[in-house]
C-alpha cells in the first residue's frame, strides 16, 4: 500500500529542502567592523611621541628638507615607483594568506608590468592601465584570522601603531627582501601615516612628504590626538578592506534578499490572533434617480 501524502515516510508538500551546510546562515553574526584601538598606553605613548619629535626636529626633517632641495621632483617620483615596486612581493604573500585572490593577482599583475614595462618599477604602468595599488601587510593578515581588538602603541622612532601591526612589521622586517626598504621608511612612518603613503616599501619615498607632516605638527593643539586618529582612520579603511575582500568572510550574494522573502512570507502565512479578527461588514448603497425641482 502506497503511503499516504504526509504521512509517515511521506513528504509534504510545504516543506523545505535544507540548506547546504557550506552556505553562510543567516543566524550566523556578521563579522564586527574595525574599531578604533583603546589607549590604555596613553602616558608612556605621549613620552614616546615626545622621543619621536625630539629625532624628527633633529634629525628626519633637516634630511627631508636637504633631500627635497638636492633631489628633483621627477627623480623622487621615480624612487618612489621603484620602491614601491618592491614591496609587491609581501603585499602579494599577505593578499594569498588573507584569501583575497582578486586582490592577489592585481598584485602580480602589477608586479609583473612594472617590472617589465615599468624598467624595474621607475614607472608605475600598471597604475595607468587599471591596476591599482592593493593593501597587504601581516598585522592585516593577523587581523582578517581573529586578531582584532589591539591597543594603540607608539613606538621609539617607528612611530604610531598597535600591538598586532608591531608584531606584524616584526615578521615581515625577517624577510631579507624588506628589511632594507623597510628601516628607513619607518622613520618616515609618522609622514606615511597622515598621508595615507603606504607603510612599507617606500624608504626615501616619504621623506619627500615630511614638509607636510612638520607644517601638521606646527599648527596642531594637541599633535598626539590628531596623528592617532589620523592613523587610526587609514588603518581601519584598510582592514575593513581586506575584511571585506577575504573568502573567509564571504557570503553567497541573494542570501540577504532570500532571507528577507522568506521571512515575508512567513509573514503572509502567519493568520492573524482571534482577537484581531474583524468581521466584514456589508453596506448597501442605493442610487436614486436624481431630484429635479
Amino acid at each position: 500500500m502506497a503511503p499516504q501524502a504526509g504521512g509517515q515516510g511521506g513528504t509534504k508538500s510545504g516543506a523545505r529542502m535544507p540548506a547546504p551546510s557550506y552556505l553562510a546562515k543567516a543566524s550566523e553574526p556578521v563579522p564586527s567592523e574595525p574599531k578604533e584601538s583603546p589607549d590604555p598606553l596613553e602616558d608612556m605613548n605621549r613620552k614616546v611621541q615626545d622621543f619621536n619629535s625630539g629625532v624628527n626636529h633633529g634629525l628626519v626633517y633637516p634630511i627631508a628638507k636637504a633631500y627635497r632641495e638636492s633631489v628633483p621632483e621627477p627623480v623622487r617620483d621615480r624612487i618612489d615607483a621603484f620602491t614601491t615596486n618592491l614591496s609587491e612581493p609581501m603585499t602579494f604573500a599577505n593578499n594569498v594568506l588573507q584569501l583575497r585572490p582578486d586582490a592577489a593577482l592585481v598584485t602580480l599583475a602589477r608586479f609583473i608590468t612594472n617590472s617589465t614595462v615599468g624598467l624595474g618599477g621607475l614607472f608605475d604602468v600598471a597604475a595607468t592601465v587599471g591596476q591599482k595599488k592593493q593593501s597587504g601587510d601581516f598585522g592585516q593578515t593577523l587581523y582578517v584570522w581573529g586578531v582584532e581588538d589591539s591597543p594603540y602603541l607608539v613606538l621609539p622612532v617607528l612611530g604610531p601603531t598597535n600591538l598586532r601591526d608591531a608584531l606584524g612589521t616584526g615578521v615581515e622586517l625577517l624577510a631579507p627582501s624588506q628589511a632594507v626598504p623597510m628601516l628607513p621608511t619607518k622613520m618616515a612612518t609618522l609622514v606615511q601615516n597622515a598621508n595615507t603613503v603606504d607603510t612599507y616599501g617606500k624608504p626615501v619615498a616619504g621623506l619627500g612628504k615630511v614638509e607636510l607632516m612638520e607644517e601638521l605638527e606646527a599648527s596642531s593643539l594637541d599633535f598626539y590626538a590628531m596623528l592617532r586618529s589620523m592613523s587610526d582612520q587609514k588603518r581601519q579603511a584598510e582592514l575593513k578592506e581586506a575584511r571585506e575582500q577575504s573568502l573567509l568572510y564571504w557570503q553567497p550574494p541573494n542570501s540577504a534578499s532570500a532571507t528577507a522573502e522568506a521571512k515575508q512570507a512567513a509573514i503572509l502565512d502567519t493568520p492573524p490572533p482571534a482577537g484581531e479578527m474583524k468581521p466584514l461588514t456589508r453596506r448597501r448603497v442605493i442610487i436614486g434617480e436624481p431630484k429635479v425641482e
